[in-house]
């Protein structure tokens, strides 16, 4: 973990946020946006990004107790993961001028009117100079939140992907091609975004002659196609 000030990872600050919609202040602290998910029936089954206006942040993530499926690109999904990230300016802007538009998350964002099937346990914060607070829902009847909620959800499946392909590119070239014709497809309709936080292994794919052509292919199309990079959906 990269130790970012004022912005560490405290698994305990959901329960918390349950009771109460601000964060104590701390003028020191440089702007930011955390978004925190839960799902004990998903892998992974935690995960929290925290991320700063120059677009900076960092990705934590903590395995379920399901065993993941019995190959060696998604066994490495059973440890822990901390990742630095580098988020494009269009999702920043559109993270933080969600953030002061909807009173810095001290809102009540959750739909409690329509029966929604449970999707996961997610908390929005933010904390700065300016203000702080945070709401915490299954389902928000507000679109921005829920526009941002899919946003980083989206770049979630990213880096997850990626992870998996950094093990298939050392143990099992095979399965990249599988790999990345899903993460192709996730990346043309949304589900996938900021396709250059995972840059290096795709340009590593791309690179290397061992791999099959129609892969590398796969790798050269998400590294060239602006589309399946920043935009938020």
């Amino acid at each position: 973990m990269s130790g970012f000030t004022g912005a560490a990872f405290a698994w305990g600050a959901l329960d918390s946020a349950q009771s109460s919609s601000t964060i104590a202040p701390n003028p020191a602290d440089k702007p930011h946006v955390s978004f925190h998910y839960e799902h004990p029936q998903l892998q992974p089954a935690k995960y929290t990004f925290v991320i700063f206006e120059d677009g900076r942040g960092e990705f934590h993530s903590e395995p379920s107790a399901t065993p993941p499926h019995d190959t060696l690109s998604y066994q490495t999904m059973a440890h822990p993961l901390d990742r630095p990230v580098q988020l494009s300016k269009t999702a920043v802007e559109e993270i933080f001028s969600t953030a002061r538009a909807q009173r810095f998350f001290a809102v009540s964002c959750e739909d409690v009117k329509d029966k929604v099937a449970f999707q996961g346990t997610k908390q929005l914060s933010y904390a700065g100079p300016d203000g702080n607070g945070s709401c915490t829902y299954n389902w928000s009847k507000i679109a921005p939140i829920q526009k941002v909620t899919t946003t980083f959800e989206s770049i979630a499946f990213t880096l997850e992907v990626g992870r998996r392909l950094e093990v298939e590119h050392k143990h099992d070239r095979l399965a990249l091609d599988a790999e990345l014709a899903t993460l192709l497809s996730a990346a043309k309709d949304g589900r996938a975004l900021e396709i250059q936080t995972i840059q290096p292994i795709l340009e590593e794919i791309s690179n290397d002659e061992a791999v099959l052509e129609r892969a590398r292919s796969r790798a050269r199309k998400l590294l060239g196609d602006d589309s399946t990079t920043a935009s938020l959906r």
